[in-house]
C-alpha cells in the first residue's frame, strides 16, 4: 500500500506548498526494495506535477544532519519522507529537524504530526497491527 500512497504525499504536500519546484525524498537505502519502488514513484508523480525531484539517504540518526545540509543547498521547497521502520521510529526527531529548518513536510504516520510535523497521509499503524491479528485469529 505505501508504494501506492507515496504519490498521493507528494501531491499533498503540493497542495500545501504550491510555490515549491525543487523537492526531496528522504528515503532508508538499507531497505532496496522499498527505496527504490518510493523513488521511482515519487519521481514519476513529481514530473507529473513539473516538479524536480531530489532522493537524500538516511540509515543511522548521524545521517540525519548531513540530509537537512542537503535540503538547504538544494533550496528545496518540502520534503516527503517515504514509509520504513526506521524513520517511523524516529518520527519525533524528524517532526523537531523539520521544525527547526522550517522545510514543510509530509509523512506516514500521525505520530510525526503529533510531534509537531505538518501532516501525515497514511493507513493508522493501530488499526492495522488489529486487523492483522483479526486475520491471524480466523
Amino acid at each position: 500500500m505505501n508504494e501506492e500512497v507515496a504519490p498521493k504525499r507528494l501531491e499533498l504536500l503540493h497542495e500545501l506548498v504550491p510555490t515549491a519546484s525543487v523537492i526531496a525524498l528522504l528515503v532508508n537505502p538499507t531497505d532496496p526494495v522499498l527505496a527504490e519502488a518510493n523513488t521511482r514513484n515519487l519521481q514519476t508523480a513529481a514530473r507529473a506535477f513539473g516538479l524536480q525531484a531530489h532522493v537524500l539517504h538516511a540509515s543511522t540518526e548521524r545521517d540525519f544532519d548531513a540530509v537537512f545540509a542537503s535540503l538547504l543547498q538544494l533550496r528545496a521547497g518540502g520534503l516527503v519522507i517515504g514509509p520504513d521502520s526506521f524513520l517511523l521510529g524516529r518520527s519525533a526527531q524528524l517532526a523537531a529537524l523539520t521544525v527547526r529548518h522550517a522545510v514543510p513536510t509530509v509523512f506516514e504516520g500521525r505520530e510525526f504530526v503529533a510531534a509537531g510535523g505538518l501532516a501525515s497521509y497514511g493507513g493508522n499503524q493501530t488499526d492495522s497491527y488489529r486487523l492483522a491479528g483479526v486475520y491471524a485469529a480466523s
